[in-house]
């Protein structure tokens, strides 16, 4: 149970990840055979980019040939292989984090247990960590915030919502 659910929450700031990302690319952060073109050119090109009412596979397509009418068809293919390499190497990663998540938390409930620790030899010793799991020990203290009742998350699995019902 405790392992589906890590899986989920990388899941969820993975996809964050990628969220933000995205809203960045929209604020600016354009491929570079964008940057040259026309107004009208580089309309039509985030018109479909951007749409959301068609598939994916639609949106490629439609990117095909709008690089084709543009000649720019290499141009976009080059694209189009870099931003493959990245969601593969995106993929990647997230796994190794998932495969490493279960093994870096023992390393954390290990210094968390350790009652002799003061605050400051704890967090030196959290700091130490990170340098071994660094995707890792800052997803397991989002993950520890999602449970936090101070927090955003949830409270023996009642959301905010549910807290607000109650009072």
């Amino acid at each position: 149970m405790h392992i589906r659910l890590s899986i989920f929450v990388v899941f969820l700031l993975a996809s964050g990840t990628v969220d933000s990302k995205h809203k960045n690319h929209q604020r600016g952060e354009e491929p570079a055979f964008v940057r040259n073109l026309t107004n009208a050119q580089r309309s039509s090109f985030f018109g479909i980019s951007k749409n959301p009412g068609i598939s994916f596979q639609q949106k490629e397509d439609k990117l095909v040939k709008w690089a084709e009418a543009n000649n720019l068809t290499e141009q976009y293919a080059e694209f189009y292989k870099n931003l493959q390499l990245h969601k593969e190497q995106r993929s990647k990663n997230i796994s190794a984090v998932i495969e490493r998540l279960a093994e870096a938390k023992v390393e954390v409930d290990k210094v968390n247990a350790d009652l002799s620790l003061t605050k400051t030899q704890r967090d030196e010793k959290i700091d130490e960590l990170k340098k071994t799991y660094p995707q890792e020990i800052p997803t397991i203290f989002h993950i520890n915030s999602l449970f936090d009742h101070k927090g955003n998350g949830t409270r023996n699995g009642e959301g905010k919502q549910s807290k607000r019902k109650h009072q």
